[in-house]
């Protein structure tokens, strides 16, 4: 997949390109985005490619409307972002979205912030942009087709998102190193590759970033600077009980507030998206990292047991900490 500005050779491919009614209310159709440059100068049209075929479609706007989101001169307006019908269901929003902030960077260097407005009644818009790094700071104003919901994207700070095909490799790298580093005087060799080479391949991974549910929430994974410094990723029952099955961070980069970033931002998730009540998290006995992490954020130690995937020869011991989620003030 990539993004290319938008080129003449693409108009034949917009014109089939059959919005829904109810998708209209909310955002124009690219053929009108396209009418409205010839009168904008600040607009820049960006085309989604997937295979070299047309999936997609947005414009980048420098000019003063983004003054209705946000009071930041170094922002830039993501405005009319569509996929086309044919490429729904298929991660395209997800995996497009996610390329935006290193597209901005390339070609818009001054610009610092991504804004947008989505209708307060399209929720799954909202979702879409919250799983890519997008936050509501509680602005709202009155648009065409009702109250808009501003959003923001910081672009030279931690983006917190959704994983996508492509950051295998990174959240690899991450995780392995710190299982190395997190626990290399806590258990044997034999036991540390034996987590690694069944939960920390690629392969493994690739897998668990497209097939998410219930009970496998998918990885999120911090950003800095277009690279993954940590991931995050859990599940919740039918109950409503979540779990953190995995908090990884690069660890030159411990101690910046990373891992508070993917905790909260993950929580709201399990919480908003699965309804989740409380939350679970395992520690290594001895772990004088984690520990002290979760204590600081809430966790209650409720029992010691045997670590998951050990043996009685490996001797080896979780704590497992507990805590109720709430709802922010």
């Amino acid at each position: 997949m990539e993004l290319v500005v938008y080129d003449e050779k693409y108009r034949t491919a917009l014109e089939d390109y059959p919005l829904s009614e109810e998708h209209l209310t909310y955002t124009a159709h690219p053929l009108e985005l396209l009418e409205r440059r010839v009168r904008m100068s600040t607009y820049t049209p960006v085309v989604i490619l997937e295979n070299e075929q047309v999936a997609g479609f947005f414009v980048l706007d420098t000019g003063d409307d983004k003054f209705h989101y946000t009071d930041q001169p170094d922002s830039i307006l993501l405005r009319g972002y569509s996929i086309h019908p044919a490429y729904q269901g298929r991660g395209i929003a997800k995996s497009s979205m996610a390329l935006i902030p290193s597209y901005i960077k390339e070609h818009f260097p001054q610009v610092n912030q991504v804004v947008l407005g989505v209708n307060e009644a399209n929720k799954a818009a909202q979702s879409l942009y919250i799983k890519a790094g997008f936050i509501d700071e509680g602005k709202r104003f009155t648009g065409r087709s009702g109250v808009q919901i501003a959003m923001c994207l910081k672009l030279k700070e931690i983006i917190i998102r959704q994983a996508i095909p492509g950051d295998e490799q990174g959240i690899v790298d991450i995780c392995v190193t710190a299982q190395w580093n997190t626990y290399k005087e806590l258990y044997t060799t034999e036991y540390i590759e034996r987590i690694i080479e069944k939960y920390y391949t690629t392969a493994r991974i690739q897998d668990e970033i497209i097939s998410t549910s219930r009970e496998w929430n998918g990885y999120y994974v911090a950003v800095l600077n277009d690279q993954i410094v940590g991931a995050i990723g859990g599940g919740v029952d039918e109950e409503g009980v979540a779990e953190i099955y995995v908090l990884y961070l690069d660890p030159v980069k411990r101690g910046q507030g990373i891992g508070t970033k993917l905790l909260n931002y993950f929580t709201e998730i399990q919480r908003i998206q699965y309804k989740a009540k409380e939350q679970w998290v395992s520690a290594a006995k001895g772990n004088d990292l984690g520990i002290p992490f979760y204590e600081a954020r809430g966790f209650i130690f409720q029992m010691e047991e045997q670590a998951y995937e050990s043996t009685g020869d490996d001797n080896i011991s979780s704590l497992r900490y507990h805590r109720m989620i709430k709802s922010p003030c």
